[in-house]
């Protein structure tokens, strides 16, 4: 009962392949299983588009391709995902997929950081963070600050910020204060039902983030998600 089906891919040609690029295509042929998917689908795109299979009924079911100015595929499949739809992906790389300057993701304005930024907070207002009353959002640099913009659009205002800059830890950014890691369980415990979004994009901070997380004994998929 697969709704969507990927590959692994290979980028080439490898000297057109940038690093931010190849760090990509290395991510997403890691994410091989439903809940791999499923557990990394607000980071990025968890499935390369050429590579995907679909059954067109179900496609058509949930409403196809919509253009809502960010990516019509990345918001697919995040349709798909609200829906309760399962993913799989071959773990072999099937498809060769070609970088080159005319690639959608480098000319369109759909694929802007910022356009994915407003796609994961429009399914995560709709979604995860619907059933709960308070919010936590971890990175309170440039993506947590606008992540934070949209989901506060969307009707979720965090609760606090949480960063580990001593000159941010204090003050506060959009009216809502800024607290250290020390901190992180005492509001945590003074909010009903919260979740925390992990929103660091700085490479390895999301591996660090989880890993404190998981001292605190919050757990991914139900505690918090990681978003960047």
């Amino acid at each position: 009962d697969v709704g969507v089906c990927g590959t692994q891919v290979e980028a080439f040609p490898a000297a057109d392949v940038a690093t931010g690029f190849d760090i990509y295509v290395r991510w997403q042929n890691g994410l091989l299983t439903h809940s791999d998917i499923c557990r990394e689908i607000f980071i990025e795109s968890p499935i390369a588009h050429p590579s995907a299979m679909l059954r067109r009924a179900e496609m058509v079911s949930l409403g196809g391709y919509q253009d809502r100015g960010w990516a019509e595929d990345y918001d697919l499949w995040l349709r798909y995902h609200a829906a309760g739809r399962r993913f799989a992906k071959v773990p072999e790389p099937l498809v060769r997929w070609r970088e080159h300057e005319a690639r959608a993701t480098r000319t369109d304005s759909r694929y802007s950081i910022e356009n994915f930024l407003r796609a994961k907070s429009h399914y995560l207002a709709y979604g995860p963070l619907a059933s709960r009353d308070g919010l936590m959002v971890w990175g309170a640099g440039r993506t947590g600050r606008r992540l934070s913009k949209h989901l506060i659009r969307a009707g979720h205002r965090p609760d606090a910020f949480i960063d580990i800059a001593a000159n941010r830890i204090g003050s506060t950014m959009r009216g809502i204060p800024i607290i250290g890691p020390d901190d992180v369980m005492r509001c945590w415990q003074s909010l009903r039902r919260p979740m925390l979004l992990a929103a660091v994009a700085s490479r390895g901070a999301r591996a660090l983030i989880r890993e404190q997380l998981g001292i605190f004994g919050l757990t991914e998929g139900v505690d918090y998600l990681c978003v960047a």
